[in-house]
């Protein structure tokens, strides 16, 4: 029989290694977005910062492999934990109070969900280019991989666009309360700074969500154009 304590060790240490792989993922999705900005500086500069990755394949294949394995760790995690509480806890409360929960937390698992569909949609849309093979093998006039011209083309359709809108929105609501919450359950809090790592999530969403959504909308309503 598991002690009790055991079993507390086990779901603190979870909770630790989840928050740890979602800041993780988190970072790269902020580095990701500021990339994804060079859009607004022309086809040279976005074509040749995708071209200095492509030259350094032990970098991006290793980032590419961190990324799968943290992301495989924070879903497993996340499974576990789900049930784990749900086991500990069989029979639902017959009122929910929500008075300390935020819609984002209440919806964790939804919006992980769709984030989960949104990342399978976009590696094989715009990476493994199934979804859309018309526009994987174009290169530009310096030889390198028309990123920019992908883009273009795939931001012109509003269906594509809906699509990406909408995955931006779950990932908002799950970075707004998954940033937070991860400070708090690393123990990095303080009097003095609660205000600062309560608005960590939020303002961290609202500068992905907007730095992503800017470039979708400047495609599609021709501000950026091919």
């Amino acid at each position: 029989m598991t002690r009790p304590s055991h079993h507390f060790q086990s779901t603190v240490g979870s909770k630790v290694v989840m928050a740890l792989s979602g800041l993780g993922l988190m970072i790269y999705v902020i580095f990701h977005m500021l990339g994804n900005l060079q859009v607004f500086e022309g086809p040279h500069a976005l074509n040749a910062y995708a071209a200095f990755l492509r030259d350094m394949p032990i970098l991006l294949w290793t980032t590419r492999i961190g990324l799968l394995s943290l992301a495989t760790l924070h879903i497993v995690l996340a499974i576990q934990l789900t049930l784990r509480n749900r086991h500990a806890r069989p029979i639902a409360y017959a009122v929910h109070e929500y008075r300390q929960a935020s819609f984002a937390s209440r919806t964790m698992a939804a919006s992980g969900l769709v984030l989960l569909l949104f990342i399978v949609f976009h590696l094989l849309h715009l990476t493994a280019g199934v979804i859309d093979p018309s526009a994987v093998d174009r290169l530009d006039v310096g030889g390198h991989h028309d990123i920019y011209g992908k883009l273009v083309h795939a931001f012109q359709n509003p269906i594509i666009v809906a699509l990406y809108v909408a995955g931006q929105l779950g990932l908002g609501l799950h970075l707004t309360h998954a940033v937070t919450s991860s400070i708090q359950t690393l123990g990095l809090e303080h009097a003095a700074f609660n205000r600062l790592f309560k608005a960590a999530g939020p303002t961290v969403a609202l500068v992905v969500v907007l730095g992503n959504v800017a470039i979708i909308m400047a495609i599609f309503l021709g501000i950026v154009r091919g």
